[in-house]
């Protein structure tokens, strides 16, 4: 975590994306957290979550990290990095040690050792862990528990949710920070962050789904009983929609990314009959107006298949008839008019906007859901003291502690 000068409370998060490269700074506190500043710029050089131009990639982080160091006159060269794609996997797995301490208290080390052992599972060739997140611990048959040291047992189960990654797409990420002058003090899987960011207690018990769309995947994390249960990554976001714009209307795609961000409604109809919309014809220079249920009806189908694809997962994950909490959608396109709607009917359950909690700047909530993700980042950051509660191979280091500090956190402060 990048550090003003004698400032202990200075945090920084490095955003990964297809669609921009995000850096931000923030200051922790006992509750809030207040945002420094944020600087994002086009993420040239990464496709759908992996480095396939090593030079541009490392040319727009430069230039995220430069914007930041400039508004807030800083060095950072630390910073808890969110990463997302199809090369990204999450499964459930399970731990256990028997405990012969004296009295049977259950101690410290005995937590890390059953997440250490839930942690070592078989693991494809070219597959490695990234990501440990500690669901919760069962002492002898007592299931659900949160924090188990000082518990009395003979038998400590701890349940977590791996996040395995492709292992030469990881090398290409590590390589690129490396030559930016980052240090990844953490890799983390960008819909977990943002989870954090917007969910409370009790959507996390309830059962609720996380949708972010972004760019070029979508990403889904599902919560039940207070834990991570099923991570998905589809390949298809938001550009796929400014692509279909772009065909349909025969403009360029920058022209037509300004169209669906302006008038864009992901719903026919919530648009009325009389509504236009003025496109320009680049290559006569001249301009015209379209009926806006004609640029609805383009954008409506390429919305329902996304949502359609993230239903699927969250029908293959057994979850369908317990997400009491509903949906949250995050990530640009969820700012969209009439997702929402189209979200609803497809899930048939309460959707809402994913509003990000907790966080500051200059004085105001910042409750942005296509910033998710980012200020997830923060969230995550601030659950640790200093440094040493992240290791240099990107674990989450004395990891028994962080499910505690994520529900006292979440208690005291939503």
């Amino acid at each position: 975590m990048g550090r003003i000068k004698g400032d202990r409370g200075f945090i920084a998060g490095l955003s990964l994306d297809s669609g921009k490269i995000a850096m931000i700074a923030g200051k922790r506190g006992s509750g809030n957290i207040e945002i420094l500043a944020l600087e994002s710029v086009p993420g040239g050089g990464i496709r759908q979550g992996k480095v396939i131009n090593m030079e541009k990639a490392l040319e727009s982080i430069a230039q995220a990290r430069e914007a930041l160091e400039k508004r807030l006159d800083v060095s950072i060269d630390k910073a808890i990095v969110g990463i997302t794609g199809e090369h990204i996997a999450g499964v459930s797995s399970k731990g256990f040690v028997g405990v012969d301490n004296p009295g049977l208290e259950i101690k410290k080390e005995d937590v890390e050792k059953a997440l250490e052992l839930a942690r070592a599972i078989s693991v494809p060739t070219g597959r490695e862990v990234i990501y440990v997140h500690p669901n919760s611990f069962t002492v002898d048959e007592q299931k659900g528990i949160k924090e188990p040291v000082g518990m009395i047992g003979v038998r400590l189960e701890a349940q977590a949710y791996i996040v395995t990654a492709q292992s030469t797409v990881l090398r290409n990420i590590e390589k690129t920070l490396k030559l930016a002058g980052i240090k990844p003090l953490n890799l983390v899987f960008q819909p977990i962050a943002a989870s954090l960011a917007v969910l409370g207690e009790d959507e996390m018990i309830q059962g609720t789904g996380v949708i972010d769309i972004g760019k070029e995947t979508t990403s889904v994390a599902l919560w039940y009983e207070g834990e991570l249960i099923h991570t998905a990554v589809i390949p298809i976001g938001g550009d796929h929609i400014t692509s279909d714009i772009a065909i349909g209307l025969r403009i360029s795609k920058s022209h037509a990314e300004t169209i669906k961000i302006r008038e864009g409604v992901a719903s026919s109809k919530l648009v009325k009959s009389d509504e236009q919309v003025k496109i320009e014809d680049r290559r006569s220079k001249k301009s015209y107006l379209l009926e806006k249920k004609i640029l609805a009806a383009i954008i409506e189908p390429r919305v329902e298949e996304i949502l359609e694809f993230a239903h699927k997962e969250i029908m293959r994950s057994g979850l369908a008839d317990r997400l009491a909490g509903g949906i949250f959608l995050v990530g640009g396109t969820s700012n969209m008019p009439g997702i929402v709607e189209v979200a609803e009917e497809i899930f048939n359950l309460p959707v809402s906007p994913g509003r990000p909690w907790g966080f500051i700047y200059e004085g105001k909530p910042v409750e942005d859901p296509s910033l998710a993700s980012c200020l997830g980042l923060l969230r995550m950051a601030q659950l640790f003291p200093d440094e040493a509660g992240l290791d240099e191979g990107g674990s989450l280091a004395g990891i028994g502690g962080f499910l505690k500090k994520v529900w006292i956190f979440i208690k005291e402060n939503f």
